[in-house]
């Protein structure tokens, strides 16, 4: 259904990297069909690279504050940001990644909001989330805040990760470490690791193969300063070509299973969508005190050289999974019948079911 005027305009607030590949496909897909976007972005890592490189014209939002009261400054900043920004594209919905500004904005504006949320150990955040008119969960997610909350067979990765997005040829013998910073809002509280034992292993095993690094924290002294830095623009392209991942970054631990690259996360809380990758045998979970055990079982998946294995775990998992792109941007065009029709229909996640 061709809109018109502001019926036509879909806002997207973007706060790191992970939302932009959430994304990527569905802006794509709205563009060529007429509609218009806007995007609006933190700086944050490499987000603001990944939107030039791909054309796509945004809004910086600033770096924002790891302070706490820096957080609160920044917050406020962000708001009115965002609420000029739509007073002055005037869309008729919103969309984001668990973006607590912009439900709030939104809210204020009175602007439908769409809010995609897979953090369910988040206490700081989740009584705003459930603020946002509708909300998108994994099946697993343990949260049902209100009747336009929906979960979805489904893990947020699969808009950018599915077969249908993305080759699963690769093969390769290489090693990806994944080291982020522990004291955003659903890291606070988390021990930090013991960079010196992880420094160890990259070394040793740099002996034997190549080795990526990507890094939040500073490890200058510790690895050497040539050590393999992955693209940030291909980034799983080169993933796909390793033999296993290590790391505390969920959302990385995730997209390595779903490429059929087993993955070792280290991190104190597991979100719902993680424990069902555990459960599938495609990763595997320890917290930080148990920095060694993790190492060793590094160790192990290194050692099975075969990874057909894995892939069939990674295919059996999607067989019932649906595309998220395709989701996203029916319920958009077609909005407000898509609502009505999500309220009333039992199977109507049968229509994105993927084929593996």
């Amino acid at each position: 259904m061709r809109r018109s005027s502001r019926n036509n305009r879909v806002f997207f607030d973007l706060n790191h990297p992970a939302d932009f590949h959430l994304f990527n496909n569905l802006i794509s897909r709205l563009e060529a069909t007429g509609y218009s976007c806007r995007i609006i972005a933190r700086d944050k890592d490499v987000l603001h690279a990944l939107l030039h490189h791909r054309g796509l014209r945004f809004t910086s939002r600033g770096k924002g504050r790891h302070s706490l009261a820096g957080k609160y400054v920044s917050a406020l900043f962000i708001i009115t940001r965002i609420v000029l920004e739509l007073i002055r594209f005037r869309p008729f919905i919103t969309i984001s990644l668990a973006s607590p500004y912009l439900i709030i904005a939104s809210k204020a504006l009175g602007i439908p909001t769409i809010t995609y949320d897979d953090t369910d150990i988040n206490p700081k955040l989740l009584p705003l989330i459930r603020r946002s008119d509708y909300i998108f969960s994994p099946a697993t997610y343990p949260h049902r805040f209100h009747d336009n909350h929906f979960r979805l067979e489904t893990f947020k990765e699969l808009a950018y990760l599915h077969p249908n997005y993305t080759s699963r040829e690769a093969e390769g013998n290489s090693v990806f470490f994944r080291l982020t910073r522990t004291d955003s809002v659903h890291h606070l509280g988390e021990k930090e690791l013991d960079l010196s034992a992880v420094a160890n292993i990259i070394n040793s095993l740099r002996t034997r193969r190549d080795v990526f690094v990507s890094r939040e924290i500073p490890l200058s002294g510790i690895i050497p300063e040539n050590s393999l830095q992955p693209d940030p623009l291909h980034i799983h392209e080169e993933l796909l070509k390793c033999a296993a991942f290590w790391g505390n970054s969920p959302i990385m631990a995730a997209e390595s299973a779903l490429l059929g690259v087993p993955a070792v996360y280290v991190g104190t809380g597991k979100f719902a969508y993680i424990r069902e990758l555990e459960t599938s045998g495609m990763v595997f979970c320890y917290s930080p005190v148990h920095l060694d055990d993790s190492l060793t079982k590094l160790e192990e998946l290194l050692e099975q050289a075969d990874r057909k294995q894995f892939r069939q775990l990674r295919d059996r998992l999607l067989k019932d999974k649906i595309d998220m792109t395709e989701l996203f941007y029916w319920f958009i065009t077609d909005y407000p019948r898509s609502a009505r029709i999500i309220a009333t229909d039992r199977n109507w996640q049968s229509r994105f079911r993927l084929s593996v």
